[in-house]
């Protein structure tokens, strides 16, 4: 039992911002891809873009989107299409920069195959 728990200690991150980025990277790890930097920083004009998963070799990144990011966590009187809009365009901005880029939600990680597949087919090596 001692061997689970050290794994798990050397596996864990306090960069993952959500129980969802978490159970992405074990996806991510048992899918068998490289394992990604999290909240990896993306200079963009004027700011910094900062990724949930980021593969810089491969030139790729990954986001995965819960609910919450959508609803729970909006500002007073913030319209959650104001909220998508904002996202779609932070993720052109991030296109633009040559990356790649590959999105899953919960409905994504219990069957992870595919959305490894896109990360592959996404990576530039």
């Amino acid at each position: 039992m001692a061997g689970c728990a050290c794994r798990v200690v050397a596996f864990a991150d306090g960069q993952a911002e959500s129980v969802g980025e978490s159970r992405s990277r074990v996806a991510i790890a048992r899918a068998g891809l490289p394992a990604p930097e999290l909240q990896w920083p993306v200079p963009l004009a004027g700011y910094t873009a900062y990724t949930d998963f980021g593969w810089p070799k491969q030139r790729t990144v990954g986001e995965f989107d819960g609910r919450i990011k959508y609803g729970r966590l909006l500002k007073p009187g913030q319209d959650p299409g104001e909220v998508v809009y904002a996202e779609k365009v932070r993720e052109d901005a991030v296109r633009a920069e040559d990356l790649g880029v590959v999105r899953w939600t919960w409905a994504d990680l219990d069957h992870f195959a595919a959305t490894a597949a896109r990360i592959r087919a996404r990576f530039r090596d």
